[in-house]
């Protein structure tokens, strides 16, 4: 049995030298202009494989972002918001033990006025944000490379990965940035109030975590994609010799495996 599996495996080493050293001879021998493109054509890539394309999502996702992109940042518009609203509600509500300090007062309004900066900007910064529309600008410039040849195809591709990539990046820092200053802000307003408007401090020091909570669509997309493309797998196949245990002799054999 042995015998005849190395005679197998010989012929199919042997053929595949022979088919390798055919394809070697016609790339040699190829026109030195199209060598880059016969070469490139006979590769594939995982960029190339996956479904949907980066492309094809971003050209999807693209009509929302024109639709409603502001409103895919309402986890940050609901932490925002309900900073906005302790903030004002506690607006000269001072704690009664302190209202006859001049320095807690004073540091009292300057929290609350903080707290409305800061949640004014963060409504502002989404917009900015969403007003500069990352996929629809993206698109553009892969809707320029009009090649058909496979370097043109992975070079949309991979244009349009980096398109999705820099927004979701962007965002992912945000979510904790924002997460971070809307927490210290409502927290800052705890001291400052009667206590029975402490739990409208406490609502917003909850609400702060919700843009950790509910991943925002730049991030996801993003993310989705990478799972699509991971899940593209190639088959490697190569030969080694095999000794299933101490009394067994070794015995070649051919081992396929998969790579993720």
């Amino acid at each position: 049995m042995h015998h005849l599996f190395c005679k197998i495996l010989s012929v199919l080493l042997i053929w595949n030298s022979f088919a390798f050293c055919q394809d070697k001879n016609e790339l040699l021998h190829a026109d030195p202009s199209k060598a880059e493109a016969t070469f490139l054509n006979s590769l594939d890539y995982p960029e190339l494989q996956v479904v949907p394309r980066a492309s094809e999502r971003l050209q999807m996702d693209a009509f929302r972002e024109n639709d409603n992109g502001w409103f895919m940042f309402w986890p940050f518009h609901i932490a925002s918001g309900a900073t906005l609203m302790a903030a004002l509600i506690s607006k000269n509500k001072f704690n009664p033990d302190k209202e006859n300090d001049e320095v807690f007062r004073k540091n009292a309004d300057f929290k609350v006025n903080a707290a409305v900066g800061l949640s004014v900007s963060w409504f502002a910064l989404t917009y900015f944000i969403s007003a500069g529309q990352p996929y629809t600008t993206e698109l553009n410039k892969i809707n320029q490379i009009k090649g058909k040849d496979k370097k043109s195809l992975l070079l949309r591709e991979r244009i349009a990965e980096e398109g999705m990539q820099k927004p979701a990046e962007l965002i992912k820092m945000l979510t904790y940035v924002s997460t971070f200053t809307n927490l210290v802000a409502a927290a800052g307003l705890m001291d400052n109030v009667n206590s029975d408007y402490n739990l409208y401090a406490g609502i917003a020091m909850l609400t702060a975590f919700m843009p950790m909570i509910f991943k925002n669509k730049y991030v996801e997309n993003y993310e989705k994609q990478l799972e699509y493309k991971h899940k593209i797998y190639a088959p490697v196949v190569f030969t080694d010799f095999y000794r299933p245990n101490l009394y067994a002799h070794w015995a070649p054999r051919l081992v396929m495996q998969w790579t993720f």
